[in-house]
């Protein structure tokens, strides 16, 4: 009796241990505000939200991806503070671009283009001296997501620009198709399609349509019971809401960061964990009671990624160890090893590394400036 107890704590504690994708992560967010110039348009006062340490994002989260994420039609940025806000707390680099909003002409095409500027414009900060971000830019490992027509630029510019070396995974919330349509046959990369149960705006049968109904695995297509449009949004007023919501924003905006952080986490950040896999393909996923309707394609095995994703991640096993550890990922690559206190201390190639290093605990990266830092232990 006294074993099933000690084992039902093991279990319940490891359970208990596992990220909560809908809740903050670690780092503390900041916020910037620029006017980003794009190829038809300066995006005036957009912000870029970002881990923040003491004015800078702190080493532990270089290189930080970018993710950027569009607004609604004729919704101002500040409606979306929430995600932008949260994805920084977990480490990534979030952008809201104020997009023009099209009256006459929709001209998605050029919008999504908007979206690709606003990536490469804080790629570029990376190697800006004195800047912020200074080396703390993963300058090829961008997310894009939004809302209503903010998702299908997001989807849009997937389809129809070669963004294979850059853009890793994308999503959408509440989006109608784009003009001119986004083909989903063409959405070959990693992608979470959600809509609202009873979003009159956005039908759900609507969204499938426009870009799950012949969309390529990997990704994953589900509709939020009880949601409505305007609940994907921090605030609305009530004509803007799309349908009667059964439950309350809190709940709605909670799934939303849920899930699109699981996506990216997995896909930026390279958490091929079961606990991810769980709550973006399988039955955390699947059995949520928050969800009606649930369609998934699973990612080919052995594949991490779709189009443009990265063959290798860089990782060491045994950690800790002894002597010297083995490298996979980058075996052909140089990396840079930094003390704990982030000093330059050699450049390794693998497969066998460490045996040069005193005891104590190091940080990797690739040194090509891709890839997160991976904390290695060499034991006496």
């Amino acid at each position: 009796m006294r074993s099933s107890l000690v084992l039902l704590a093991l279990v319940s504690a490891l359970a208990f241990a596992q990220p909560e994708y809908s809740a903050p992560g670690r780092f503390s967010a900041g916020f910037r505000v620029e006017d980003i110039p794009g190829t038809t348009e300066i995006m005036h006062d957009s912000r870029i939200y970002y881990p923040e340490s003491a004015g800078v994002i702190p080493r532990s989260a270089a290189p930080a991806p970018v993710i950027v994420f569009g607004h609604g039609w004729q919704m101002g940025i500040d409606r979306y503070y929430s995600y932008a806000e949260h994805f920084a707390t977990w480490g990534y680099i979030a952008v809201l671009p104020t997009i023009s909003n099209p009256i006459i002409r929709p001209e998605h095409d050029k919008r999504a283009r908007l979206m690709t500027d606003a990536a490469r414009f804080v790629a570029a900060f990376d190697t800006v001296t004195g800047d912020p971000f200074e080396g703390r830019v993963d300058r090829a490992n961008w997310g894009f997501c939004g809302h209503s027509m903010g998702g299908g630029l997001s989807m849009l510019a997937a389809d129809i620009f070669d963004l294979g070396d850059t853009l890793r995974a994308a999503g959408a919330l509440g989006s109608p198709q784009t003009d001119p349509a986004t083909n989903s046959a063409d959405l070959d990369l990693p992608k979470f399609i959600i809509g609202g149960g009873v979003d009159n705006i956005a039908p759900g049968p609507t969204v499938r349509a426009a870009y799950w109904q012949d969309a390529p695995a990997p990704g994953t297509f589900a509709v939020i019971e009880g949601a409505n449009h305007g609940y994907f949004m921090d605030y609305s007023y009530w004509w803007e809401n799309g349908g009667t919501a059964t439950i309350t924003r809190e709940e709605q905006l909670r799934n939303s960061r849920r899930y699109l952080t699981a996506l990216f986490e997995r896909y930026l950040h390279g958490d091929e964990s079961a606990w991810n896999f769980a709550w973006l393909y399988g039955d955390s996923l699947r059995m949520s009671p928050a969800l009606e309707t649930v369609e998934v394609r699973l990612p080919t095995v052995g594949v991490r990624g779709g189009r443009g994703h990265r063959p290798g991640r860089l990782s060491v096993r045994p950690n800790p160890f002894v002597g010297q550890t083995l490298l996979s990922g980058y075996e052909s690559s140089d990396v840079l090893v930094y003390d704990a206190v982030g000093n330059l201390v050699g450049v390794m190639s693998g497969p066998a590394i460490g045996g040069d290093l005193g005891p104590g605990v190091y940080f990797l990266r690739s040194a090509a400036g891709t890839g997160r830092a991976v904390r290695i232990v060499k034991a006496q």
